[in-house]
């Protein structure tokens, strides 16, 4: 169906920021599925910390606008929806985490990138068996591993950085007032359950969602499901926000 003006103009834009490796591919399905309004995605590549990630975020966004983000996405929308509360109409956080990072996590991680030789490679083995919760599907498994290459080396640095980098959001939670959606997936083997249950607790006006049958890249494993989660929170930011129609100046938008 075919937006007129006055749909555009009476939907909150909205932003998403995909997760590490990943581009608008991940949000594709769901994308497809929205009603129409303006929607740009949020640039994730050539900065190392979630500060600087978010600081130029909002230089380019809207005066108000709804925030969706996915994995390092959702870390970045925690810094967004921090520093600028009055600016987040409304916030979506799926298979994020507010936790900081171990000091051992960070040894770790630091010194797997640092092995790393081959994207694809590391994407298709080290981290596939983490990412989703049907190992057979070969169709996922690639377009995970096409992100990766086109992402490229300097991508999984920086970003691993980012997440490396992160604050411990959770005192944070308590301040967010927001329509709040936390969805992850029931199987999510990096951020799971547990942790998606702690999050939603801490944030006054969380809904929680675990979709059934999926794991940490839930917005391509149940695209449906995600959907009806996303569409459902929208209507509680729209019905809620004041914001502006200006155009979105730094990516796509659809409409």
């Amino acid at each position: 169906m075919d937006a007129t003006a006055d749909d555009l103009d009476t939907r909150c834009p909205l932003v998403l920021l995909p997760g590490t490796l990943c581009d608008a591919r991940v949000f594709a399905p769901l994308m497809e599925r929205l009603p129409p309004r303006r929607i740009s995605i949020g640039d994730m590549a050539g900065l190392a910390s979630t500060r600087a990630l978010a600081g130029r975020l909002l230089e380019r966004a809207p005066p108000v606008f709804a925030l969706i983000g996915f994995s390092l996405g959702a870390i970045v929308a925690l810094e967004v929806a921090a520093q600028v509360p009055g600016r987040v109409a409304g916030l979506a956080l799926i298979g994020g985490n507010a936790h900081a990072p171990t000091a051992p996590d960070v040894a770790r991680r630091r010194a797997e990138i640092a092995a790393v030789t081959s994207v694809e490679r590391y994407v298709g083995e080290t981290m596939w068996p983490s990412y989703v919760a049907d190992q057979g599907d070969e169709r996922l498994r690639r377009t995970l591993i096409d992100m990766g290459r086109d992402g490229g080396h300097d991508a999984l640095r920086l970003q691993t950085e980012v997440a490396l980098s992160r604050a411990d959001s959770r005192p944070r939670l308590g301040a967010l007032t927001m329509p709040t959606l936390v969805l992850a997936g029931a199987a999510d083997a990096i951020n799971d359950a547990t942790v998606q249950r702690r999050l939603a607790a801490a944030i006054p006006a969380a809904t929680l969602v675990l979709v059934p049958g999926a794991g940490h890249f839930v917005l391509l494993e149940r695209p449906a499901a995600c959907a009806r989660a996303v569409i459902g929170w929208l209507g509680s930011v729209d019905d809620g926000s004041a914001f502006d129609e200006a155009p979105l100046a730094f990516t796509r938008e659809r409409s």
